[in-house]
């Protein structure tokens, strides 16, 4: 009698195991994480204080622009890095990347700020 009770545990365990896997195939978004890329993605407003003909710094910090990277100016038109006016604030969308320098997929640029001249009083 004991092995019967022991065996019925088990094709509960299956029984349970196979719906909720039938569940998941029928609503794939049902208990599945969200993809990877997505849970790297991030936004932020910055203060852009720099560019090079691959990308634009923040601070110190690097983050690579490529021909996929969206860049809107102060009046809503889309441009390209040469065009982009620094210093500048932007709210900046970009991707977290493994061992390299984050991927900035939109840059808007909200203001425009004057360079601040040392040499004058």
């Amino acid at each position: 009698m004991h092995r019967f009770f022991k065996g019925e545990v088990i094709y509960r365990i299956a029984f349970w195991f196979t719906l909720a896997v039938f569940i998941v195939t029928v609503h794939p978004g049902t208990g599945l994480p969200k993809s990877a890329s997505k849970s790297l993605d991030r936004s932020a407003a910055l203060t852009i204080s720099g560019k090079t003909d691959d990308g634009v710094f923040v601070s110190e910090r690097h983050f690579a622009v490529t021909e996929s990277t969206t860049i809107i100016n102060v009046k809503g038109k889309k441009i390209r890095l040469s065009d982009l006016a620094v210093p500048c604030n932007a709210d900046i969308d970009y991707r977290l990347r493994m061992d390299e320098h984050p991927l900035a997929l939109k840059i808007t640029v909200k203001k425009l700020l004057q360079e601040v001249d040392v040499g004058r009083p």
